[in-house]
């Protein structure tokens, strides 16, 4: 005989003591227990259920097609593990409420976690510039008090609008008037700051320290910062009305990492070591990655409106906005969103995925200015953990071709990034890949178009024809930093015709068409011919010609 199904009226026994029962009714009071049980497992369901398809809704990522066939398939199941609770499947039901239970759990942490992270992506249009008060690490002033009597020393040509600022703060502070002097040039400045007479401490933006190394090695080394002021500023962008699902644009990618492997935190001004303009179009499914050098010879402005011809990396000195600004006018193009890259972030999410697999065009051995520790890279495969792959993005030493191979290794690391990101091991590892995700990347995307993307890419699965190019050019020493105020620099002068083509691929692909880079180089002139503003080396002055170069007053 079979077992009869669980009903309402079993429910009456449950808190009956089960020495008055009868053995019928310890049965029904048993079977009391296994209803209540499945209604509780059913609830459960229920409300994960229902905060699953809020953040699903808020998110607004599924396709419609998809949405509507969730929806169904988690109504019926519900159903089911509903009523079964009152059939002989009873069991069964309460199996397949546990499991969709944990299914719809998992994917609500992972919705959840996500909709997070986007929100950190905001105060994207918030510059931050630091100003630090400095003297030789070898001087005994701790503090400000201790150089009341200093001299005091700025670059009036490079500095931020924030140093005059952070000057008078300084006088409020001591309650002195300060021995100051401008210079024009950091190469006299930092010559008097060494020899210890002319200048014993100097206001700088903290950005400029890491471009003062380049000429002056151990400069972080011999100096000792005993102020810091942090100046946070709104920048307004033109916000771009573009429909990502069905508008091409234009994102800049830049990559902040240093040298010397610190970092500075997304939102600082800071140099910036990588340029990417990725341009993409959603119809054609074509995206063109286009890099220029860092150490590209061409117009930059600051803040004080100074314009001049100086190197790419310096730009993001004065906010990621001035590096946009001088790859529109290079370029000719309007450029509609940004992504800064930590790569110390990168270390972070690549341990998170597991590691990654980096495919290198060359083989080559870091060198300790790259990482602490020495790897060996091969031609073609490297499985690379954290460590590993922040010694791939920052070596350019060991390669002829420098900073060009550099860029293009970067570019490797943030595809091995995507690849495994995108492969099914990201499934256990979801958590803290997506709270490394928040330390890698600061984009004035908006969520919305973010989220339309990913509509866009799961609604639509045909393959994009990702391009690649990189502007070359020819290196030139003895150049003059016209905004940040150097002299002798070495920079790099673009190939003409590279920015020409360019220019013209990054047009096409806004256009729709769809094409190979490689063709289309081949098919297009390609001279070596530079763009040199000052072909007559009239820039090649060094800091000793000029006559007069420094300004003393009391302020």
């Amino acid at each position: 005989m079979a077992k009869p199904s669980p009903s309402r009226s079993d429910l009456k026994y449950l808190f009956k003591p089960t020495v008055s029962l009868s053995k019928a009714e310890r049965k029904k009071k048993k079977r009391g227990f296994a209803l209540a049980a499945g209604l509780l497992l059913a609830l459960v369901q229920l409300v994960l259920t229902v905060l699953f398809q809020i953040t699903i809704f808020k998110l607004d990522m599924l396709p419609a097609k998809y949405l509507i066939v969730l929806n169904i398939i988690l109504i019926l199941v519900f159903l089911y593990d509903l009523t079964s609770q009152f059939s002989r499947s009873h069991i069964l039901g309460k199996l397949i409420s546990i499991l969709l239970s944990v299914l719809i759990l998992f994917s609500y942490l992972f919705t959840s976690k996500f909709d997070s992270v986007l929100s950190k992506f905001g105060n994207a249009d918030t510059t931050v510039d630091i100003v630090d008060v400095c003297v030789l690490a070898s001087d005994k002033a701790a503090s400000l008090s201790d150089t009341v009597n200093y001299k005091y020393a700025y670059n009036s040509v490079a500095a931020s609008e924030n140093v005059p600022a952070a000057i008078d703060s300084i006088k409020s502070e001591t309650g002195h008037t300060l021995d100051i002097t401008q210079y024009n040039t950091w190469n006299e400045l930092i010559d008097a700051f060494y020899a210890g007479k002319k200048v014993q401490a100097i206001v700088i933006n903290h950005s400029m320290i890491n471009m003062i190394s380049q000429d002056y090695e151990n400069f972080e080394k011999d100096i000792k910062i005993i102020k810091t002021y942090r100046y946070e500023k709104e920048v307004e962008l033109d916000t771009a009305n573009i429909n990502v699902k069905k508008d091409p644009f234009i994102i800049y990618v830049s990559g902040i990492s240093s040298d010397d492997g610190a970092d500075t935190k997304l939102l600082d001004n800071a140099l910036s070591d990588v340029n990417i303009l990725a341009v993409i179009n959603p119809e054609s499914k074509q995206v063109l990655l286009v890099t220029t050098p860092r150490d590209s010879y061409i117009q930059i402005s600051n803040n004080k409106g100074v314009t001049g011809y100086d190197k790419l990396t310096h730009a993001g000195n004065y906010g990621v906005h001035r590096s946009m600004e001088a790859l529109e006018k290079l370029y000719g193009i309007d450029i509609d969103y940004y992504v800064k890259i930590n790569f110390l972030g990168s270390k972070s999410i690549v341990d998170a995925l597991g590691g990654i697999t980096i495919d290198s065009e060359v083989e080559f051995t870091n060198g300790h200015d790259a990482a602490p520790v020495a790897y060996h890279f091969v031609k073609g495969e490297n499985e690379c953990d954290g460590d590993m792959t922040i010694a791939f993005a920052r070596e350019r030493y060991a390669f002829l071709a420098g900073d060009f191979q550099r860029g293009r290794n970067q570019m490797a690391v943030i595809k091995g990034i995507i690849q495994k990101a995108t492969s099914p091991a990201i499934l256990t590892k979801y958590s803290a890949v997506m709270d490394a995700v928040s330390d890698l990347f600061l984009t004035n995307i908006p969520n919305k178009a973010i989220t339309d993307l990913v509509k866009m890419q799961l609604g639509n699965n045909t393959p994009w024809n990702i391009q690649s190019y990189g502007i070359n050019g020819d290196t030139d020493e003895y150049r003059h930093l016209e905004v940040v105020g150097a002299y002798n620099a070495s920079i790099v002068l673009p190939y003409a015709d590279d920015i020409k083509n360019a220019s013209a691929m990054i047009n096409k692909v806004l256009a729709g068409d769809v094409f190979d880079v490689e063709e289309y180089v081949n098919e297009h002139e390609s001279s070596t011919e530079t763009l040199d503003p000052y072909p007559n080396g009239s820039s090649k002055n060094s800091s000793s010609a000029k006559t007069s170069t420094s300004t003393k007053k009391k302020q």
